[in-house]
């Protein structure tokens, strides 16, 4: 008896993992309530992890790429210095493992104003499902940057409720017409408040080369754009047969 041929069936399904989330941009900077919530050297302790977030006490910026941890925080005048990881504790940080990656490289410029609407649309062409918090990357050159580093006081909400920061809470802020490093970020629609700020669907951090030193420094990206070369790097999908 001749044996029948079975339907082959292809499943899709995201080679990540559920999303860490440790507190909240409404409670650790609207709230004030930024202490420790989450060790650093816990974190990375899981593979090919990604993220970002604030240090405890909103006292420098905390960037996860791979499970190799980069801390930026800033001196008493008003520099920007990479800090030792291993003894960091975070208030607020959101991250993901990731597995495997698919690269988009970028043909043409994309504007800071289309970037959110950019990454969402070549996750969904992707099989991602953009009303889920996912973890992105993009490797290259950036445009059009403005990062801070956080000293105490976040300056978007300042800026935002028209207050001035004391001088021992002044940011480090950078703006550049070209940037070179790798972004992580957490794409998440309507997350404001939770995960993002208002009026942006990503928490982004760029990693890059300090000039005067060599070394690596980390800030909070508010506004940025992508330069042709760039590649953007979203959670693989891995094909399944059943």
């Amino acid at each position: 008896m001749k044996a029948l041929a079975l339907p082959l069936f292809i499943l899709m399904t995201a080679a990540v993992a559920q999303l860490v989330e440790h507190g909240s941009m409404h409670e650790t900077i609207g709230n004030q309530k930024h202490g420790p919530r989450v060790a650093v050297a816990d974190l990375i302790q899981q593979p090919h992890f990604f993220g970002v977030g604030a240090v405890s006490g909103l006292a420098g910026e905390i960037t996860i790429v791979d499970s190799k941890a980069f801390v930026t925080k800033v001196d008493a005048n008003g520099v920007p210095n990479e800090a030792a990881a291993a003894d960091v504790e975070a208030t607020l940080f959101v991250g993901q493992t990731v597995a495997s990656w698919t690269e988009i490289p970028i043909n043409e410029p994309i504007s800071p104003d289309v970037i959110d609407t950019f990454i969402a649309n070549q996750a969904s062409e992707r099989g991602l499902d953009s009303s889920e918090p996912f973890v992105f990357v993009i490797n290259g050159p950036c445009t059009h940057v403005k990062l801070h580093v956080i000293n105490g006081a976040c300056p978007v909400r300042a800026r935002m409720m028209e207050e001035t920061l004391p001088s021992s809470q002044k940011p480090y802020e950078l703006e550049s017409e070209t940037l070179e490093g790798t972004v992580v970020g957490v794409y998440a629609k309507d997350a404001a408040g939770k995960l993002t700020h208002h009026g942006t669907s990503q928490h982004a951090h760029l990693l890059y080369q300090a000039r005067q030193d060599g070394g690596s420094l980390t800030g909070h990206l508010e506004r940025y754009g992508l330069a042709k070369g760039a590649v953007l790097k979203l959670p693989k999908l891995l094909r399944q047969r059943d």
